[in-house]
């Protein structure tokens, strides 16, 4: 087993997990990643732009940050796999989505439509929105954190929209606070950006979910 912090990270068991990687897709933790591989997934890259089907034999997604606005008449176009993908989430297929992978399960991006898992249409708003580090705390259990846990964030983008979600509160050292991401038993998404070695267990979440196990 891995050990971090004097926790003992035992290997969920294998399976397979889709990630989003391409030219709109493309900001993640390389060790967030290889820690997901050790607890025994075979992470499986996808393009979202360029592939008309999700990979097959698939137990949990992942879609990371980017630059989805650039590229969102593609991703509008490739409406087969928006498709695959919302029939997924919406079956309850284990999933976490952060910043540009929110987005892109948002109603639409500068009016080209997405996945359309999750309600809202994303904006440009010019500026840099809620930038900076936060400590987010949820406010109910769900896939990642049990109720009341704080896991330590950061957001960093230009574009929003008017219903970011409020499964978990945000607050900055200044004291400044809101609601932010959405949050189910199988579902995380939001803009704050997260990495799994923060709260190593919520890797384990994520992969028991994957698994239909509860940990």
């Amino acid at each position: 087993p891995l050990t971090y912090d004097e926790v003992s990270l035992e290997p969920v068991g294998r399976m397979r997990v889709a990630v989003a990687m391409d030219k709109a897709f493309c900001f993640y933790y390389q060790d967030a990643l290889d820690l997901l591989a050790e607890l025994g997934a075979e992470l499986v890259p996808f393009s979202p732009i360029a592939d008309a089907h999700l990979p097959e034999n698939i137990s949990g997604l992942v879609l990371g940050g980017g630059y989805p606005e650039l590229y969102a008449q593609q991703l509008a176009d490739n409406k087969t796999l928006l498709q695959e993908l919302k029939t997924a989430i919406d079956g309850g297929m284990p999933c976490f989505a952060e910043c540009g992978g929110f987005m892109y399960l948002t109603q639409s991006i500068a009016g080209r439509a997405m996945v359309g898992a999750l309600p809202g249409d994303c904006f440009d708003t010019g500026k840099l929105t809620r930038f900076g580090y936060i400590t987010a705390t949820a406010r109910e259990g769900s896939l990642l954190c049990r109720a009341g846990e704080q896991v330590p964030m950061h957001e960093f983008h230009h574009w929003d929209t008017p219903l970011p979600g409020s499964a978990f509160l945000a607050e900055k050292p200044s004291g400044k606070q809101w609601r932010c991401a959405y949050a189910t038993d199988t579902l995380y998404a939001g803009f704050p950006h997260f990495h799994f070695y923060a709260k190593p267990v919520m890797a384990q979440r994520f992969l028991a979910a994957c698994r239909k196990e509860t940990l």
